[in-house]
């Protein structure tokens, strides 16, 4: 018995405190929802470098999109909210070692990350484009599956994936995504992969690059909330609270007054 308890005991321990994240709130029955109100907190991991989705504002505070919601998550549960503003790459190891309760960034549930974490319904939708340098000479699609190509796309995004299975010929650069857009406005690149509404604001602050089709996508998506694998009553608030707030109307509302028009959201079921 003394050893069961013991083995039980080094089961709940994580390395939160090293990591500076804070108390967990996990669980070993996967009742997350209890565990945030007893802790008093939810702990969301984001990126803040996306604006106007989620940034820092003129007084260095979270702001956009993703900042409203999760505020508004957190009331709604009564608790505190604590954001943890890391680098992208660095979301999902942090969620898998158990430093938040959910990560808000848009992510889309691919099959390899499904391996690791669970999505929530899509709270936001992208429509990804293409943007080139001018002087590539790149008009249409087809030019860019070249091995004379080089294209640039946010570390470990999901534009990067479409780029590897769009076109597969094309040299793919991962970086951060200030010097992605760096890469393609300065001629190192000849296109990147990015959201709409990330890409709009550039091209118009750089005269020698542009949207590639403009009236269509490239791909229209819809980014989700990565929670940690295995808690299933925190998965069933989450997706109700989104399917209300959908329904309702209100992220169609928050999207458009911060973002822009919206095609809207699927259904939360």
């Amino acid at each position: 018995m003394i050893a069961v308890i013991a083995l039980l005991a080094a089961a709940c321990t994580n390395s939160d405190d090293e990591a500076g994240a804070g108390d967990s709130t996990s669980t070993l029955d996967g009742n997350r929802v209890d565990a945030i109100k007893d802790s008093g907190k939810l702990r969301v991991g984001m990126t803040l470098q996306f604006e106007p989705q989620m940034y820092r504002d003129a007084n260095d505070e979270p702001a956009g999109y993703d900042v409203e919601l999760v505020t508004k998550l957190a009331e709604d549960l009564g608790v505190e909210l604590e954001i943890s503003d890391l680098e992208f790459d660095a979301l999902i190891p942090g969620l898998i070692a158990d430093q938040f309760d959910l990560v808000s960034v848009g992510l889309v549930g691919r099959p390899a990350r499904l391996e690791q974490l669970w999505f929530t319904c899509p709270y936001v939708p992208y429509r990804q484009v293409v943007v080139t340098n001018t002087e590539s000479g790149i008009t249409s699609l087809d030019q860019l599956n070249s091995s004379d190509v080089t294209m640039t796309a946010l570390l470990g995004s999901t534009a990067a994936n479409l780029i590897q299975t769009e076109f597969p010929d094309a040299e793919l650069v991962e970086l951060e995504q200030a010097p992605a857009f760096l890469e393609v406005a300065s001629g190192r690149a000849d296109a990147i992969v990015v959201e709409e509404y990330l890409a709009l604001p550039f091209v118009a602050e750089n005269p020698g690059t542009e949207v590639l089709n403009p009236d269509q996508p490239f791909a229209q998506e819809y980014g989700a909330w990565a929670i940690p694998r295995g808690d299933v009553v925190w998965l069933e608030y989450v997706n109700g609270w989104l399917g209300y707030y959908i329904a309702n109307g209100t992220l169609d509302g928050l999207y458009t007054d911060i973002i822009g028009p919206t095609e809207g959201l699927p259904a939360c079921n």
